[in-house]
């Protein structure tokens, strides 16, 4: 396994801030400070209020369900804070959306996509972005 993937599985913050420069790169520092990193935010309002291009809903379901890997990490999130971060094997939106009441993210071990799907499942999301 890559050794910097052992390092954002490890280092909760580290995940976080890599996740943000990759998915966010196009996004002012004062924009994620405002609507992503403050308070009772989250990391998925980066496709909300940032308005960061990516598929919505059934779109990203399916974009999601036909990529190809093996693994990926998988962590989850609470109270802006990111729990249970851990590896995963192929896995589909229909299987993350049994997981209610939270907010999950998937993550490529090259950050090249992510998939979120939010506690908010029925009206935010899921999301799916590719930088």
């Amino acid at each position: 396994m890559d050794e910097n993937i052992l390092s954002y599985i490890t280092d909760s913050n580290k995940l976080k801030d890599k996740w943000l420069s990759v998915f966010g790169k196009n996004v002012s520092k004062k924009m994620i400070e405002a609507h992503v990193t403050y308070g009772g935010n989250l990391l998925w309002h980066l496709f909300t209020w940032c308005k960061v291009p990516c598929l919505k809903g059934d779109e990203a379901r399916a974009a999601f369900n036909n990529l190809k890997y093996t693994d990926a990490v998988k962590f989850y999130e609470h109270r802006n804070r990111l729990e249970k971060i851990t590896m995963t094997g192929k896995i589909s939106a229909e299987e993350l959306d049994n997981e209610t009441g939270i907010d999950i993210y998937i993550v490529a071990k090259d950050f090249s996509w992510t998939y979120v799907r939010t506690h908010e499942c029925d009206w935010c999301g899921p999301y799916f972005c590719k930088p």
